[in-house]
């Protein structure tokens, strides 16, 4: 299992070991490598988000190279792989997904490893297909437009990062508010309205500005 927060991964690992399964942890994914080579598992529970270096995008990309025969059942806050800045062909058929927010006990997450052990019904293990998801309506690339704006960037940071003109970032800001039905005129603050938005969707907490 691959998780970068401490309390979260030691939780995981006694409900897994607690129906019966063999866990190892890995808080990056250097140290997931090293330990897939030690005790070759049959499966992998990996979140997205591992501080810096590799993410779990890129750690599911070598196990895929190195040992295709292991389950990946990704566990994460990001509703899906648009944040990341992925395509939706970024998780593959075999492999699961699910939100952490979305759990309400281990029961699921230890049926997803079985589906993906099994390869057997995984569709059921896909929040990140679901219709209700948060900011499904948007782009990747409105999403990345978006995260870079909850980051404080103003609109020519944002043209600078991205290589392309304040016009054109405009443009894409007014059509984000648009998706998410954000009255730029009116009387609140339309890039806070939207900050706040895709913090709660990664789940970030959102202060006040």
């Amino acid at each position: 299992m691959v998780e970068n927060e401490s309390l979260l991964r030691d939780l995981i690992a006694r409900s897994l070991e607690a129906v019966g399964f063999n866990v190892t942890t890995a808080a990056n994914a250097s140290d997931a490598k090293r330990a897939c080579k030690a005790v070759d598992p049959d499966a992998c529970i990996v979140d997205i988000e591992l501080g810096s270096g590799p993410d779990g995008f890129d750690f599911a990309e070598y196990l895929a190279r190195e040992s295709p025969d292991i389950g990946v059942v990704f566990l994460t806050n990001l509703p899906d792989p648009r944040f990341a800045k992925k395509d939706a062909k970024a998780v593959k058929q075999s492999q699961a997904y699910l939100r952490k927010s979305q759990l309400v006990d281990s029961k699921e997450l230890v049926d997803a490893v079985n589906a993906v052990l099994k390869e057997e019904g995984v569709s059921r293990f896909r929040h990140d297909q679901a219709e209700g998801r948060p900011l499904a309506e948007l782009s990747k690339r409105q999403l990345v437009v978006l995260q870079l704006m909850s980051e404080g960037m103003s609109n020519s940071q944002i043209a600078e990062s991205r290589g392309t003109t304040v016009r054109a970032v405009e443009g894409m800001i007014s059509r984000i508010f648009q998706a998410l039905d954000i009255d730029a005129n009116g009387s609140g603050n339309a890039r806070i309205a939207a900050s706040k938005a895709y913090l709660s969707a990664v789940g970030a907490v959102a202060t006040d500005q």
